[in-house]
């Protein structure tokens, strides 16, 4: 599906984005040097949903855009939450001829060729969805690398081994291609992207999961890499708390949404049982960083495991 086979098919490019100039700013900046590689940058189109409309990311895409390879589109989602800006994100895309939408997120800085082996991969094998992988960017704290609270797919250890609910472990939004007809088919059963983790993330991981129920086939694109960077604030106890919290939210909606009954009672069980032992190592755990953030974000997600499940409601993480 490229130039080269003598086929043009458009592409989008989404990124989702709430208040974060910085990151988006460095987002454009290295997106910039994308190696195009034999398609055709007129085919192809960046569109930037705003999900906190404000005149200063407009003018900064308004700047931007001459610098680009490709073509940008500036569309606004006043309705917060990740879902709403995702499902605009594919509305724009599809509304203005996308064949392929491609996702990255704006705190994410891609190598020049991810785009490149992720459209490949999807030409040689026709799939529906095709995963890239990523790595942790070098700002990250060790102890947070350590403690794998913040975590990239491990190739060497789980090479064949697909994560819970059998996706491939690099699935996810921050680097991913999808076709339109998969996007198609599963917007005709409800909203692409699930109201049900609007605030809480894991709606990616959804949308796979409904895909696959469609049929859907995937593929892994592992060249495809894309940097993660966090910002500064993610690596407090306060965020390392909430990132636990809003992980065990969204757990509990997707075992809500794709998990048995005993897989239910299973996950709520075995958060009791984390909770009582976090509580319990947690004093023990102060005199090391690494090892007190680590129990604090245990702590945080099977608390947020055991509230999703009895109240069906989340912590707004998203939502500003």
């Amino acid at each position: 599906m490229s130039e080269r086979s003598g086929v043009e098919p458009r592409i989008a490019i989404c990124v989702c984005t709430h208040g974060r100039l910085d990151n988006l700013s460095a987002l454009l900046h290295a997106l910039r040097d994308t190696d195009l590689s034999g398609y055709n940058p007129r085919s192809m189109e960046l569109i930037v949903v705003d999900n906190s409309p404000n005149t200063d990311t407009r003018a900064m895409c308004e700047r931007e855009a001459h610098l680009l390879p490709f073509g940008l589109h500036y569309s606004e989602e006043p309705e917060a939450g990740i879902t709403s800006a995702r499902n605009r994100a594919v509305t724009v895309a599809l509304a203005r001829g996308a064949d392929l939408v491609a996702f990255i997120d704006d705190d994410d800085r891609p190598r020049a060729d991810w785009l490149v082996h992720l459209l490949n991969r999807q030409a040689e094998t026709g799939a529906d969805l095709v995963f890239g992988t990523w790595v942790l960017g070098d700002e990250m704290p060790q102890w947070a690398r350590d403690r794998g609270i913040f975590r990239a797919p491990n190739k060497d250890k789980r090479r064949g081994k697909d994560s819970r609910y059998g996706l491939p472990d690099s699935a996810s939004t921050c680097n991913a291609l999808a076709t339109r007809q998969i996007l198609e088919r599963v917007a005709a059963e409800g909203s692409v992207f699930s109201d049900t983790f609007r605030h809480s993330g894991g709606e990616d991981k959804d949308f796979f999961l409904r895909a696959r129920a469609l049929g859907a086939s995937f593929a892994s694109a592992d060249n495809s890499v894309i940097h993660r960077n966090h910002d500064p604030t993610r690596f407090t106890t306060r965020e390392v708390l909430r990132r636990g919290f809003k992980n065990g939210c969204s757990r509990a909606n997707l075992a809500r949404s794709h998990g048995d009954t005993m897989r239910r009672l299973s996950l709520f069980g075995s958060s009791l049982v984390k909770l009582l032992l976090s509580l319990a190592i947690l004093p023990f755990c102060i005199v090391s960083r690494g090892r007190f953030n680590h129990a604090l974000y245990k702590l945080g997600k099977s608390s947020g495991v055991l509230y999703a499940t009895v109240t069906g409601r989340s912590i707004h993480y998203y939502s500003g």
